[in-house]
């Protein structure tokens, strides 16, 4: 007991939210595991445990209440990984040992939660500090992000320039990464709006980082334990730098949306809903038109095999960390929205306007020579 009603009240909550959650994890990885007691502890060092005697799996309240629940949810397959070793595997070894890494692989444990020693605050916070991304990388998010702010302005052509290098530089900045085999590359980051939906528009913005920023999108559902309730979420893919500046893109174009509509709205005199779900749709095409445009004049660009080899290889090890995280994942389908086509063909032109990339060229010399002429 806390002394606190309302986290008293939560706390019986979360444990059955954690049994629900083990119950999840068991059918997800094809795993049979017996339930333990679960108990929520009040370490503040210690932020899990697993406890083979009593077949006790403990949580702290401090992880609950202050990391996320994707947090918690990695601390407890840690755990998990452990009752595997002791109830399935029956090792008696190290405790992180070989068999704590293959039961690791079976739970898709991300590999900053998989090091030796208990679970502790520095483990997590050592995990969720992004610590492992390259000066390089931070380099070159802090200007992209920069240059995204600029192409805030209302002044399109100054936005175009603004995007089109932004985009410059994540390409390049990708390809020069291909081939990186450093640890621990592959990350996510969970757009989570506290909603039930994902709106169309939303969806749409999904498929244009998919398609053209490297990076995998998941559509899931996340618990808020402080709310007691669970929400509709985002989930991006891939190395840490490529997530991180793909979220960034995901706000930009959902800030520009809503900025664009403000300017436009007054133009057309249809259900406003209705009128705003096209502008936006009509806009995200428009865009997505002109992003192809310029991906498919890539195609002549001559690419050296070995270079081409570095991306099969790169698509293969990202969508091996995909399957890891959700390796039953299945592609559903959406109905058609309405749409006023008036308005959404002016959204289609108005998207044409924004510009992220000319994409790579055999001419740029810019980013510090990365890419051989």
């Amino acid at each position: 007991m806390t002394g606190n009603p309302n986290l008293d009240k939560l706390q019986y909550l979360w444990l059955r939210q954690l049994q629900l959650e083990f119950e999840e994890i068991c059918m997800t990885y094809g795993l049979q595991l017996r339930p333990p007691v679960f108990e929520i502890t009040d370490a503040k060092k210690e932020l899990g445990a697993w406890c083979p005697v009593t077949r006790t799996l403990r949580l702290s309240r401090h992880l609950i209440v202050n990391y996320s629940w994707s947090v918690t949810m990695q601390v407890l397959k840690h755990e998990m990984a452990h009752q595997l070793c002791s109830e399935q595997f029956r090792t008696a070894g190290a405790p992180h040992g070989e068999a704590f890494q293959q039961a690791c692989d079976l739970l898709g444990v991300l590999p900053e939660y998989r090091r030796a020693g208990t679970v502790v605050a520095e483990m997590v916070e050592q995990a969720t500090g992004g610590s492992k991304i390259s000066d390089r990388g931070r380099e070159c998010m802090a200007r992209v992000e920069k240059l995204l702010a600029l192409s805030q302005s209302s002044n399109e052509h100054e936005a175009a320039l603004a995007m089109q290098k932004a985009n410059d530089l994540i390409e390049k900045y990708h390809i020069q990464e291909l081939g990186n085999d450093q640890e621990n590359r592959y990350g996510f980051g969970i757009i989570d709006r506290k909603r039930k939906r994902i709106e169309t528009y939303q969806r749409r913005i999904c498929t244009i980082l998919h398609d053209f920023f490297f990076v995998r999108v998941v559509l899931a559902s996340l618990y808020d334990p402080l709310r007691n309730d669970t929400y509709k979420t985002i989930e991006l893919l891939g190395t840490k730098e490529n997530v991180t500046i793909a979220e960034y893109c995901y706000h930009f174009l959902e800030n520009r949306l809503a900025s664009l509509w403000s300017l436009n709205r007054h133009r057309f005199k249809g259900f406003a809903r209705t009128e705003k779900n096209s502008y936006y749709l009509g806009m995200l095409r428009g865009f997505y038109q002109k992003l192809q445009e310029q991906k498919d004049g890539k195609v002549d660009l001559c690419i050296e095999p070995q270079l081409g080899a570095l991306v099969v290889a790169e698509q293969k090890r990202l969508e091996m960390f995909v399957g890891m995280r959700f390796p039953r994942l299945r592609k559903a389908s959406k109905s058609g929205v309405k749409v006023y086509s008036g308005t959404y063909d002016e959204g289609v032109e108005t998207g044409k306007t924004i510009t992220f990339a000319e994409g790579l060229s055999g001419k740029t010399k810019t980013f510090g020579g990365l890419l051989p002429r």
